[in-house]
């Protein structure tokens, strides 16, 4: 019966952690304990650790539900480390022996099957048998999905990318209503990688769902996330978007925010875009930039090549000389913005980091000068809340002095020249609206690809955001109003884990606010240690629950501290 639960669960994929946490702190079934910790180390990309796990456990084992369940995780594991041959070998017990697999483990199996079919044999070898247990499973949702990834795998090694689109939409779509984020994620990556050098307009329009989803439903160090941000930059920097620039920022943050182990996994992945992307990292505080080869380089030859004088640039002729020449080694922020001011030229990934800083503080303060007094005008519990929102999905947070700008919140006394850069942008994200996301009209808007230019560049809020200031309005929705003052000081106090766990667990309230057909004996209940801190803010206890088991195990004795502290 346990076994059942488990494997219904599995059907959420990651998503469904917390509920199988739940399982495994009420349930002494070791075998089905042990199953649940295998499917959290493949989770978690320890292939190694998955297999010897496995090895452990199966030789012990009838060739039963467990077993073949097992199995196909090791396919799975196998798959991802490489070794060929000896998934072939798994591969092939498992299709040999399916009609004695139980039928509540073949949905799991055939996703597994069709899909190593398709990345490791010809088109038409083994399909007949494969085809007609996809036929049989595709009432299930999620075999449904996964079934339909496979095939699109299938038309993209037969060359028709576009036909491949169209099945990772209907996959996207399907495993939606479930939710099942790794698949619908995964199928949104298929699409933006593989028209990355088809069709790049396309491929770009889809980066916009990967970033919202990816953040919309895991956590900063989930392996899904990097994959989607490795797309999304990569398939932006190809079309000259400015939005890389944000994803590479958000890219570095996350990354830097990983412990030992998970870096590691991570590095040895993604080595190349860790290095490529610190080169696109926008830094936004005031200061000078120093004088490069690159960025003077550029500027001589827009300065020629559009014959401006120096008295439309706005500086003397010695200053521009010593700058160009190289023998001055920085130039001021506000004479670099009046030079590139009276220039026009496209944007694209060959530009000095400087000149893109000069355009993104320009569109900030273009976007201030509206939205601050937009923002004066509310009144002060909606100024906080709008700000404190935006302040946590935002890593710019780690630049602003969130006490101060708190306390001249509450005495009326925010003024618009006290305010930074990273203040600034984080009271612009308040007005932003969240993104209608439309996946089929996607696949159809194929305009001409877009070409920027210093005159029309604008710096639209990154989806990585916009998602996951849904997610935090959930929560702070249902916060005791009365609280929220209290709230907020008692987070600026706390050290900087404690507001990563804070943090955590109000993304994940907001994530699973919407759950609503898990069986009732795997919902999740408030445990006695969190009751208070739940009563006190008026939360929902369902989400309440379930992001608390979001944490493993000795997490969250941790958790319980932490929010004992908001008592």
């Amino acid at each position: 019966m346990l076994l059942k639960l488990v494997t219904k669960l599995s059907t959420y994929g990651q998503f469904g952690r917390p509920f199988m946490n739940y399982l495994e702190s009420i349930s002494l079934n070791n075998e089905t304990i042990e199953y649940i910790e295998i499917l959290k180390l493949f989770w978690d990309n320890k292939y190694d650790e998955v297999l010897e796990t496995i090895e452990r456990n199966i030789s012990k084992l009838r060739k039963g539900s467990l077993y073949y369940l097992l199995l196909s995780i090791k396919l799975s594991a196998l798959h991802r480390l490489k070794r060929e041959q000896e998934v072939k070998e798994i591969y092939d017990e498992l299709r040999d022996n399916f009609g004695n697999i139980p039928r509540y483990v073949r949905g799991t199996v055939v996703e597994s099957l069709r899909n190593i079919r398709e990345l490791y044999y010809d088109s038409d070898e083994n399909i007949e048998t494969i085809r007609h247990w996809s036929e049989i499973y595709e009432n299930n949702p999620v075999d449904k999905g996964f079934i339909l990834m496979a095939d699109a795998r299938g038309k993209k090694n037969e060359g028709n990318y576009i036909e491949a689109a169209k099945l990772n939409i209907q996959a996207f779509k399907t495993l939606k209503n479930v939710p099942h984020p790794s698949g619908m994620v995964g199928a949104l990556n298929n699409i933006s990688w593989w028209l990355k050098d088809v069709d790049k307009n396309i491929s770009l329009n889809f980066t916009f769902p990967l970033g919202f989803y990816a953040s919309y439903y895991f956590d900063d160090d989930n392996y899904k996330v990097f994959n989607s941000f490795d797309t999304t930059f990569q398939v932006q920097k190809e079309n000259n978007d400015p939005m890389m620039y944000e994803t590479a920022f958000i890219f570095s943050k996350v990354f830097s925010k990983l412990d030992y182990e998970n870096r590691q996994i991570i590095w040895k992945d993604y080595t190349n875009t860790i290095y490529e992307v610190r080169r696109f990292v926008i830094n936004i505080k005031k200061g000078n930039h120093r004088n490069t080869k690159t960025l003077r380089n550029f500027l001589k030859q827009e300065i020629e090549k559009e014959q401006v004088s120096i008295k439309e640039l706005n500086i003397s002729k010695r200053t521009l000389d010593s700058f160009l020449s190289g023998i001055t080694k920085q130039i001021k922020s506000n004479t670099l913005r009046n030079i590139i001011d009276n220039l026009e030229f496209e944007i694209n990934s060959s530009l000095a980091i400087p000149i893109i800083k000069e355009l993104k503080k320009k569109d900030i303060d273009k976007k201030f000068e509206e939205n601050f007094y937009k923002f004066m005008e509310l009144e002060v519990e909606k100024q906080l809340t709008k700000f404190f929102t935006s302040y946590l999905v935002h890593y710019y947070k780690q630049e602003v002095k969130l006490e101060r700008v708190i306390k001249d919140i509450e005495s009326g006394s925010l003024i618009k020249g006290r305010c930074d850069y990273y203040t600034r942008e984080l009271i612009n994200s308040t007005f932003e609206k969240p993104p209608n996301i439309d996946v089929d009209s996607l696949l159809t808007t194929n305009q001409e690809q877009k070409t920027y230019t210093n005159k029309d560049i604008t710096f639209k809020e990154h989806p990585f955001y916009s998602a996951r200031k849904i997610l935090v309005k959930r929560f702070i929705k249902d916060l005791n109003k009365a609280y929220l003052q209290e709230f907020i000081e008692k987070y600026i106090k706390v050290d900087s884990k404690r507001k990563d766990m804070i943090e955590r667990y109000i993304m994940n309230y907001g994530r699973y606010d919407e759950i609503k057909n898990i069986p009732k004996e795997l919902r999740p209940k408030v445990p006695k240690e969190i009751n208070v801190f739940v009563k006190k803010y008026t939360l929902k206890r369902r989400p309440s629950a379930t992001s608390f088991y979001v944490f493993e195990e000795k997490e969250r004795e941790e958790v319980v501290e932490m929010l004992k502290m908001f008592e």
